[in-house]
């Protein structure tokens, strides 16, 4: 499960079609406000999941389960994504419900339906457009206690232009290093995995300037600090399709001397999951 819509989703009018990515980087999310769990587990933190780092983790105990996040202030974007990366959800067997509260009464309204997470990819949840101030991820149901490290409420960069050939989808793109130890005879003697990480690239052609100086300009200053999630085709790949990315080299848009139209690519690392 990796790109999930709210139950009866449309596009909203002037939304680019879904054959576009969808982008969410940390000048489009929201920040600055507080969590807070229903349970957390010893040595595990409900703040966990506020920054990007891929090593803490939010942790329950006691289910159905919630974590929540309030904004503190009014919101002035319309949210439409969530994004949930660092997790093992599908590992734990869990189902999970996406919720708001727009009166902070604490009457919670689904955006999804209870939907079984069913591997560990990020998962990128697409709404309608809207501006609740409380939102919050609640796992229903699980096998083995689940652990999240990234959850993400904001509105989404939408790519001006589709991209599809000569592209490798990112669960695809597995970079394994190993190390093989062979006898002087040439006999196996076991292998050692060293590292494994998700890497790919995207190229869009065909912007135009007008929207690179800005849109795209605002995604490459979050880059350079944040990693970001990406649904590269969210409409049509909806298994396997989003990546919890980062680069090592800032994505400089070129004009194609075609009228005043730009290209841009980037190469991304990603974290790997089983």
């Amino acid at each position: 499960m990796s790109v999930l819509f709210s139950a009866g989703y449309t596009l909203p009018a002037g939304d680019e079609p879904l054959t576009h990515a969808r982008i969410a980087h940390s000048l489009n999310w929201l920040a600055g406000g507080t969590a807070a769990a229903s349970t957390t587990a010893f040595g595990f933190d409900a703040d966990a999941p506020l920054n990007t780092l891929t090593y803490e983790f939010w942790k329950p105990t006691a289910f159905p389960a919630t974590w929540t996040y309030s904004h503190g202030s009014t919101v002035t974007i319309d949210l439409d994504y969530c994004f949930i990366a660092a997790h093992n959800l599908g590992t734990s067997g869990a189902s999970i419900t996406i919720q708001y509260d727009s009166t902070g009464g604490g009457v919670w309204v689904d955006l999804t339906a209870s939907t079984l997470i069913t591997d560990d990819s990020p998962i990128f949840v697409i709404f309608p457009p809207g501006s609740p101030e409380i939102l919050r991820v609640q796992i229903d149901s699980y096998t083995d206690a689940p652990q999240i490290g990234v959850i993400k409420f904001g509105a989404s960069m939408q790519m001006e232009r589709p991209l599809y050939g000569g592209h490798a989808p990112i669960s695809l793109a597995r970079q394994t290093i190993l190390r093989s130890n062979y006898s002087e005879t040439g006999e196996n003697l076991g292998r050692t995995k060293q590292r494994t990480y998700l890497s790919t690239s995207y190229e869009w052609k065909h912007l135009t300037a007008s929207w690179v100086r800005s849109t795209w300009r605002t995604f490459q200053l979050a880059a350079e600090s944040e990693p970001f999630c990406i649904a590269w085709r969210p409409g049509t790949f909806t298994e396997d399709a989003v990546g919890f990315a980062q680069i090592d080299e800032v994505p400089i848009p070129t004009n194609m001397g075609i009228r005043d139209l730009m290209s841009v690519s980037m190469s991304v690392r990603a974290r790997g999951y089983e």
